[in-house]
């Protein structure tokens, strides 16, 4: 009697670890990071230009963001419309400056 309940407890003991280690968060470290930068098209380094035309310069600056930034490369990039940002975005002569959301991963 006194064996199956210490089997009992060992296994108990062994499936609340394993739900335990499942659920800390492990795995998720595993999943590639991701991180959404907004940037404003006044920044000076050509964003405005490549981005906003959708030339074939835009994958290269948007990955040459990334890169500045920790990342591997861009996962995707937009022009933001202006009711996508807060007023906070900065103006040039008065004038809002095209915003552009750049999606970096790992």
């Amino acid at each position: 009697m006194r064996a199956r309940v210490s089997i009992l407890a060992a296994l108990a003991v062994s499936v609340t670890s394993a739900v335990i280690f499942a659920s800390s968060g492990i795995e998720s470290e595993a999943r590639p990071k991701q991180r959404d930068f907004i940037i404003a098209g006044s920044d000076g380094y050509g964003t405005q230009e490549c981005l906003a035309s959708q030339s074939s310069c835009g994958r290269i600056v948007a990955d040459a963001w990334c890169e500045a930034k920790g990342f591997k490369s861009a996962l995707a990039y937009r022009q933001l419309d202006r009711d996508e940002i807060t007023g906070s975005a900065s103006t040039a002569r008065g004038k809002p400056v095209d915003s552009f959301l750049i999606s970096c991963k790992d």
